[in-house]
């Protein structure tokens, strides 16, 4: 097992995810989520996919809590706050077993603190180039996916 010492990241967090790149174009990339709640990773085959699958797994552990609730354009039925009344999915592996995977063009070990003003801030870590990043916002964290 790697030293997980030199990766600077909180890998305590129980929303730590892995973000394994496998394939990138001048335009997008694609890849694979993992997670501690799934033993199967999510596959995303663009970065607004990936955000989007990010989002929910927030929403579904409910860390970190959202300072603000999604709208939507369609009409639907008004959500009340499901996500605080419903059970918490179980672990089904250490964030230690997740840290391992790698991805064919990258790997990012990403941890969201915050979600506050309809906005992401966090941490990432690259271990192939050994190199940490702090972002403080969305669009911070798709500027560091693209230069993987």
């Amino acid at each position: 097992m790697e030293n997980i010492q030199h990766y600077y990241v909180n890998i305590s967090a129980p929303n730590l995810v892995v973000i394994c790149i496998d394939e990138n174009d001048s335009e997008e990339r694609t890849g694979r989520m993992y997670h501690c709640y799934s033993s199967e990773p999510r596959k995303f085959f663009s970065v607004v996919e990936l955000i989007r699958i990010m989002e929910e797994f927030f929403d579904d552990i409910a860390y970190p809590q959202a300072s603000t609730m999604t709208r939507y354009f369609q009409n639907t039925e008004k959500k009340e706050n499901v996500r605080y009344c419903k059970e918490l999915p179980e672990k089904v592996a250490e964030q230690k077993e997740i840290i391992g995977y790698r991805g064919k063009k990258g790997t990012l070990i990403t941890y969201v603190q915050f979600r506050q003003n309809s906005d992401w801030q966090g941490q990432i870590s690259w271990p192939e180039k050994k190199r940490v990043c702090r972002f403080g916002s969305t669009l911070e964290f798709v500027k560091i996916l693209s230069e993987v």
